[in-house]
């Protein structure tokens, strides 16, 4: 293993969308399958992205039966303000820059619940490999995303409130976010993007509840060889992209999921129908003491 400053790493993470001011404090390990850079202060955490990164990636190659054959570059970023100016969105808590095989980590948020260094890594690195092995047709994003949660037993990169009421409302209330919209992109607002990343993780779910593992690898395996991903599905599990989804819809919107949702929110709700009924009381009162007036005149 070799401790080092690099000059020359430097200047390559400048190129890889970090702005050269907060390239300029980073110190550097590297070993023969991961190099990490960071902020001074975070040595002891860049030591323990080499002890785990073997055992992340085997684990990887265990579930998705495709070898991690390129050596990523892990920064490890000390202060949230800094991150969220190279994330652009304060909700993230890493990114990947997939063409660059760079994983960016706010360590500021890791050891917070459920984030650790080691779920983060592994999300990010599927990314990675996805996007290493499918480069011919276009990963839709809400796959992509979909798999990396599977892969890090449900744990998104987003640090946001509460997640499930999310979808359980879309699913009380209809409004699901369409997959092609989330094809390319996900929505900027916090509540929306929430909702994006747990339908993302709801569908491939609902794949491999019905189809097994088998029926999300096989998808991906079938875009690895070039088919597009509405092909792929369309040959994989002999149904559509949009009946996938309406048939995921349809399980979203039963009674158990309803019920789930106002015991969830029962407080609130019992706080909304107590504030309303205070309204109607008020202005029922407020009816009367003008009917007095008006028959005293």
């Amino acid at each position: 293993m070799k401790f080092f400053k690099k000059a020359c790493l430097l200047v390559i993470i400048s190129l890889f969308f970090i702005p050269p001011v907060h390239a300029q404090n980073l110190s550097g390990i590297e070993t023969d399958q991961v190099v990490v850079l960071f902020d001074k202060s975070l040595e002891f955490a860049a030591r323990e992205v080499t002890q785990i990164y073997p055992s992340v990636k085997k684990e990887l190659e265990e579930a998705l039966f495709w070898k991690v054959d390129f050596k990523p570059t892990v920064v490890l970023i000390r202060k949230n303000d800094r991150f969220q100016l190279m994330a652009g969105h304060s909700s993230y808590v890493a990114y990947a820059v997939v063409d660059k095989k760079l994983i960016v980590i706010d360590y500021s948020r890791m050891n917070i619940q459920p984030f650790t260094l080691r779920v983060t890594l592994k999300h990010e690195l599927c990314h990675l490999v996805l996007h290493h092995y499918i480069h011919d047709v276009h990963l839709p994003k809400w796959l992509d995303e979909g798999v990396a949660q599977w892969i890090s037993d449900g744990i998104a990169e987003i640090m946001t409130g509460p997640r499930e009421s999310v979808l359980r409302w879309a699913a009380i209330t209809g409004r699901f976010i369409r997959l092609s919209t989330l094809s390319h992109h996900f929505p900027q607002n916090e509540r929306d993007l929430i909702l994006a990343y747990e339908q993302s993780k709801g569908l491939v779910e609902y794949i491999i509840a019905n189809y097994g593992k088998t029926g999300i690898l096989n998808i991906l395996e079938a875009m690895k060889d070039g088919h597009e991903a509405q092909e792929a599905i369309d040959m994989t599990l002999m149904i559509s992209t949009a009946e996938l989804e309406q048939r995921w819809r349809n399980e979203q919107r039963t009674w158990f999921s309803i019920f789930s949702f106002l015991i969830g929110n029962i407080y609130t709700i019992i706080f909304f129908v107590s504030a309303l009924l205070t309204i109607v009381i008020y202005i029922r009162i407020l009816i009367r003491k003008k009917r007095r007036f008006e028959e005293e005149d």
